[in-house]
């Protein structure tokens, strides 16, 4: 079976720390974004570290034909430098298998965390590693590993969407409550946008990114559009109208969406299209950034997520007519389109009985006809 996607990450054996680093990535990718009952989406991961031969000091060559695209992952440090004309050669190797595909798949090298210099075949093509050791000022070695996985998930999406023709930044839509959760959203707006943030993320940030004159709804909605919501959701969120239409703004765009669940004392009613998304229990401390390094995380990771599926699931229909859907279908998904088609696909497992009786209810007024199925089932 191919994969969509499949990540390779290369390090030197002897290092423990890269070792540990590897097994990180491999855990968080094994289950990516929204997990329900108890199945997430999983991205394979394959290490290339030890030797594969009594005669060599290196892994053996990365099978780059089990996937439609790859990220290869490369954990440059002291040890690797140990050997460095060695890997040199085996980077440049993989470098010529991967363009030898095209432009489907992806490199991500990371630094030496203790300064030591480029490989030179890539130091030659100026080529760009995420700087390990500029990472010093991060609070601890918790946030030093979302800053290593942030940009892994970046990359990634960032490649993947260029690749579908989409070269625009997305933006982080950070939607919340003035009365409640504006203290957060700005610490993340001004985290992501610090001088020392060495990944390229955006946010929109309501009225500061608004021009004189522009209408904001309808400037809102082109930003909700074509980005990932993180919904800060505060005691009063979901009783105001404009955090009400950023949120189902991104679920009629089938929008990736993460909320942040900040709550203090008591929601007074909430809102009943705010779920069948992931919720992450965040406490905001303004002396420690590491619970805006895990937000990010989670927020890419869902954005990815959705992404593959999407992939997958296009692959998968050709030129049938479908509504695809990122997340379980929900009463919203169905009254929210104007025409439903015979088939709607979405990501394994099956919904429970409660909830398919419910939209078949609802689907035999609009579109007897339609089928809710799973991607799984389609393919079955």
């Amino acid at each position: 079976m191919i994969d969509e996607l499949r990540i390779h990450v290369l390090w030197a054996s002897s290092s423990e720390e890269s070792a540990r680093l590897a097994d990180l990535i491999s855990s968080h990718f094994d289950g990516l974004g929204m997990e329900r009952e108890g199945v997430a989406h999983r991205v394979p991961v394959r290490f290339a570290s030890k030797p594969w031969s009594t005669t060599s000091s290196l892994p053996a060559a990365l099978d780059l034909a089990r996937a439609n695209h790859n990220a290869v992952v490369v954990l440059h440090d002291d040890f690797m430098h140990e050997d460095v004309t060695a890997w040199d050669a085996y980077l440049k190797s993989t470098r010529a298998s991967m363009n030898a595909r095209g432009n489907v798949d992806v490199y991500v090298p990371f630094g030496s965390p203790t300064g030591e210099p480029l490989p030179k075949s890539d130091a030659e093509l100026h080529t760009q590693y995420a700087y390990r050791k500029h990472w010093e000022h991060l609070p601890n070695q918790g946030a030093r590993d979302k800053r290593l996985l942030l940009h892994l998930l970046h990359q990634i999406r960032r490649h993947m969407r260029q690749l579908s023709g989409n070269e625009a930044e997305e933006p982080l839509f950070v939607s919340h409550a003035k009365a409640d959760g504006d203290t957060t959203a700005q610490a993340i707006v001004e985290y992501v946008g610090a001088p020392r943030q060495d990944i390229s993320l955006h946010t929109f940030y309501d009225a500061k990114e608004l021009n004189p004159g522009e209408d904001y709804k309808d400037r809102f909605e082109r930003e909700i559009e074509r980005g990932t919501l993180i919904a800060i959701v505060s005691d009063v969120y979901d009783s105001r109208p404009w955090c009400v239409f950023e949120l189902t703004t991104a679920k009629h765009h089938r929008r990736p969406i993460v909320l942040a669940d900040v709550g203090g004392v008591r929601i007074s009613r909430t809102f009943p299209y705010g779920a069948n998304v992931p919720r992450v229990r965040v406490h905001p401390d303004m002396q420690d950034p590491s619970w805006i390094e895990m937000l990010l995380v989670e927020a890419l990771s869902e954005g990815l997520r959705c992404d593959l599926f999407e992939a997958q699931a296009k692959s998968a229909l050709g030129e049938a007519d479908a509504l695809i859907l990122p997340r379980p279908p929900e009463l919203f998904d169905i009254v929210d389109n104007e025409a439903v088609p015979d088939t709607i696909i979405y990501p394994d497992p099956p919904l429970n009985d409660i909830e398919v009786t419910l939209l078949s209810r609802a689907l035999s007024a609009i579109n007897p006809n339609a089928k809710i199925l799973t991607l799984g089932e389609y393919q079955a």
